[in-house]
């Protein structure tokens, strides 16, 4: 059993389902409501503008700054014209870098 493929940020378009991948946290956004729990941008060097990422389940909590390894939906929200990787029970964020 292979898994998820590995996806880069910048080649996330909604369409790949689960994947891996990997970024950093550029900025975290307050969300007002329930769900999402959290609302964060993710930037590389294969991604432009980067791709907002947001956390549907209490068990994961990211930080501004900080590398992760992400196993999660390459998703879109329509509303917002955004591609999203979309963090759902099941879903990873495993720590590889923080300024010490």
């Amino acid at each position: 059993m292979s898994g998820p493929p590995t996806v880069d940020l910048g080649d996330l378009d909604g369409t790949h389902g689960w994947v891996k991948t990997k970024g950093f946290v550029n900025w975290t956004e307050d969300v007002a409501s329930y769900q999402p729990r959290q609302r964060v941008k993710l930037g590389d060097d294969t991604s432009r503008d980067g791709v907002v990422c947001t956390v549907w389940t209490g068990d994961i909590t990211l930080e501004e700054g900080v590398g992760y390894y992400f196993g999660g939906v390459d998703d879109t929200y329509d509303e917002r014209e955004e591609i999203q990787l979309k963090l759902f029970e099941g879903s990873w964020a495993n720590e590889f870098w923080r300024r010490e």
